[in-house]
């Protein structure tokens, strides 16, 4: 199995220490293709001292629950499968890269050491996750327009020109601020919009922030849609929805706390595969190469991990 989790990924101190662990042992048999048991999972826990022996059984347990509950989400695109008191491998990493670079993200949240040993690129890791944002709304919503925006250095519009652009794809015009260079990307990395044939705007809009970061918690209270009516001049603000998205699975209590302080639509892992449709139906084949060598990197330094097959 891979290294186990050293602390709960930020964002599910309470209640959240299940889902942590599950994506331990998702992310074990998915990366090696090993099959572990309940029994594996009950010793690696008493070996580490994690809990104490009353409540190691209830928190196997618990484990399985969620990940019985994720196969039941997923169906037949969850890459791994259940049998009784085994998890196995469903397909190769390489299947659903997409997945699998969120459940390695979500994974690296709770391992600072291999963290700092695999020289994590955060930037690339932020723009590989807008792509498959981009991808997942196009899935999800196929009739919308979407377009990927955020600021970094293999895109560097500067915000100026994003709002020209967005000014003309929704037929709205500028409005009299201006925005300041701190302002980056207006907390705006994915554009989403319905369009109608006859152009005249007054559409509805999802403006989308990603963050793969441990400061996404921070992240979910910025809500800078009131910058974004002072920059465009739009004819009807009610139309714009902020959507916030993550790589992790959050957990029951998590979720709770960031629809508090987003105050628009989230999208974790569970949401954002949510596509019957295998990723080779919708992830774009650049982006497919780009993860796939983005993982293979990383999991040269992850003790337990293979290459794709």
């Amino acid at each position: 199995m891979l290294p186990m989790p050293t602390f709960i990924m930020p964002g599910h101190e309470s209640g959240g220490d299940t889902t942590t662990y599950a994506d331990w042992v998702e992310a074990s048999v998915l990366f090696s293709g090993e099959r572990v048991s309940k029994a594996d999972v009950r010793d690696y826990f008493y070996e580490e001292n994690t809990f104490r022996r009353e409540t190691t059984d209830e928190m196997v347990d618990n484990i399985w629950c969620e990940l019985d509950h994720r196969k039941r989400l997923f169906r037949k695109t969850f890459p791994v499968v259940l049998n009784g008191q085994r998890i196995e491998r469903r397909m190769d990493w390489a299947q659903c890269p997409a997945y699998s670079f969120c459940l390695l993200v979500s994974y690296s949240k709770s391992n600072r050491e291999w963290m700092r040993r695999a020289c994590h690129d955060y930037q690339e890791q932020g723009i590989l996750f807008e792509h498959v944002t981009a991808d997942a709304l196009r899935e999800a919503l196929n009739t919308w327009e979407v377009d990927r925006l955020g600021w970094c250095s293999d895109d560097p519009k500067k915000l100026c020109s994003h709002i020209d652009k967005i000014c003309t794809l929704l037929g709205e015009i500028k409005g009299i601020e201006e925005p300041r260079t701190a302002d980056n990307d207006g907390g705006v990395d994915v554009l989403c919009y319905r369009a109608f044939p006859d152009r005249r705007g007054d559409y509805p809009v999802f403006f989308v922030q990603c963050s793969t970061g441990a400061d996404w918690i921070d992240k979910r209270g910025q809500n800078t849609l009131n910058m974004w009516t002072n920059w465009i001049n739009f004819r009807a603000p009610r139309l714009l929805s902020r959507v916030f998205a993550v790589p992790f699975s959050l957990c029951d209590e998590a979720f709770r706390q960031t629809q508090m302080r987003v105050d628009g639509l989230i999208l974790d892992r569970i949401r954002l595969f949510s596509s019957i449709r295998p990723e080779d139906k919708w992830l774009s084949a650049g982006t497919r190469q780009r993860i796939i060598s983005w993982l293979n990197e990383k999991l040269n330094s992850l003790d337990g991990a293979s290459e794709a097959s």
